[in-house]
This record gives structure tokens, sequence and C-alpha cells, in this order.
């Protein structure tokens, strides 16, 4: 099992000079949930990679979801916490139907913090490396009511209610949605079966592929080191990963992956003299 983290130099140079619409190209998977792939989609294909979104997962609201308009509107919460997406969007539509109180929140990086300002909020920290033991670690310390409203999947480990707990925070968790396999046709799976190159943004994606799929032959492409650990953990042969998780490292490290499967294949037909 291989498992390489690229820095952001690595990656740059690596992908300067590759056509990567050429003839013979692998397709490379998307598996996140169906309509969250769009940004890594759009960098991919700019530059010619062929792309096919095969969601591994979907997510479904879960009574607690129901639980935070009233949460956030008859409590007193220093921060709330969102550590993806999904969870910034349940946050900000419990918000606005609680009538929009004055709230700081804590979101894991720049996309979960965009959710929440499409939506309107503004007082948002986002700390320095998209990780949930980052935020835990650089979230300022208790100086009002020490409370946490900790928004999350039901699936989360408790790492990031530990660490603050551990600073002095006092945090409710609320489990608002979990993540469920996707459906899958019989054509899903044969292309799944033939990849070379495959993306995963969760551990969650990771794990169903791994119940589907083959995890010996294609190349798994991670958002980050989380989801990093959990494909090694699942028996993947080869995992790349950027240092720095987020969308545009993420596509350079496909870049990278692919610019080497070009120079692989050339040398496995080039007979020499």
């Amino acid at each position: 099992m291989r498992t390489r983290a690229a820095s952001a130099s690595a990656m740059r140079g690596a992908a300067a000079t590759l056509g990567f619409g050429d003839k013979g190209m692998p397709t490379v998977l998307l598996t996140r949930e169906k309509g969250k792939n769009e940004k890594l989609r759009k960098r991919l294909e700019e530059r010619g990679v062929r792309v096919v979104e095969l969601p591994c997962i979907m997510a479904q609201e879960l009574g607690g979801a129901k639980e935070l308009p009233k949460l956030l509107k008859d409590e007193e919460w220093e921060w709330v916490v969102v550590t993806s997406p999904e969870g910034a969007k349940i946050i900000a539509q419990a918000w606005s139907s609680a009538g929009s109180p004055p709230l700081s929140v804590a979101a894991v990086g720049s996309a979960t913090g965009k959710v929440l300002q499409k939506e309107g909020m503004s007082d948002i920290f986002v700390p320095s490396k998209a990780h949930g033991t980052t935020l835990s670690e650089e979230l300022p310390a208790p100086c009002k009511s020490g409370r946490i409203l900790y928004a999350v999947s039901e699936l989360a480990n408790q790492d990031v209610e530990d660490l603050l707990g551990k600073r002095g925070y006092q945090v409710e968790r609320v489990d608002a949605y979990t993540t469920l396999p996707a459906d899958w046709t019989a054509e899903d799976k044969k292309l799944a079966e033939a990849a070379r190159v495959v993306t995963f943004g969760s551990p969650s994606a990771a794990k169903v592929w791994a119940a589907r799929a083959p995890v010996d032959t294609p190349i798994a492409v991670c958002i980050g080191g989380t989801s990093a650990r959990a494909c090694e953990s699942l028996g993947f042969s080869n995992i790349e990963h950027p240092e720095k998780p987020g969308v545009a490292t993420w596509a350079e490290v496909v870049f990278r992956v692919l610019e080497r499967i070009k120079h692989d294949d050339h040398d496995d037909g080039d007979d020499g003299v």
C-alpha cells in the first residue's frame, strides 16, 4: 500500500505540460453526493480531464435537524460548529427558521464557510487548515458562555467535541444528518470495476466503494488526510492526497496522478533501442 501527500509546488510542476484530453487517458470518477461534485468537476474539465460522476453516498436529515431552530432561538451559544457543507446547509436553514439571531459560527473550511455566507451569515471563523482537529485547536478560547452547538453527521467521530471539551468548552452535539449508500446500477458497478482513478471526499464514500468495488487497482485521490487514512484502513493499494485539504489542491493531485499514468503508459509502450 502506498500513501503519498503532495505539496503544492510538486503538484504545480508535475501538471504543467500534460494534455489531459489525450486519447487513452483514464476517466476520473467523482464519488461525492449528487450535486456536490461540481467544483471538482469544473476544475478537472477546464484542463480537459474526462470525468464521470458516480456518487457513493447520499445525505439524509435526522430528527436532530428539527431541534436546531429552537436551540438557536432560545439558548445562548458562544459558537456553533459545523464540519461539512451538509451540516452548514442544515444550520443555515435552522438559523433562518429561528429568525436569523446573532450567531458566531466556526466552519471547518472555506467550502463549508461559503455555504453559510451564501445564506447571509457573516460572523464565520475558518481555521488555517480544513480539518476538524485544526478547527478545535485554533478556535479562540472560551470568553463568554463557553457553550458550543455542534451540528454533525451521526457517523462523525468524537474528536472535535473531545478536543473542544479539553479546551474548556461545553459541547452539545446534535446528530442532524447521516449519510447512506447511494444506489448503483449494473452499469455503475462495471464502471467502478474498470476504474483507474477515483476521488474521495469523505471516509463514508470510501467505505461504500470498498464494499462494492476493487480497492487494489484504482488510485484513490482523496481530498485530505482523513479520507486517505480511511482508504488505508480499507485496504486501498495506492492513495494520494494533498497536504492541505481543499478542492483546488485536490484537483492538482488528480493532475499529478494523470501525469504519472501518462508517463508510465508511455514507458510501457516504448521498445527502446
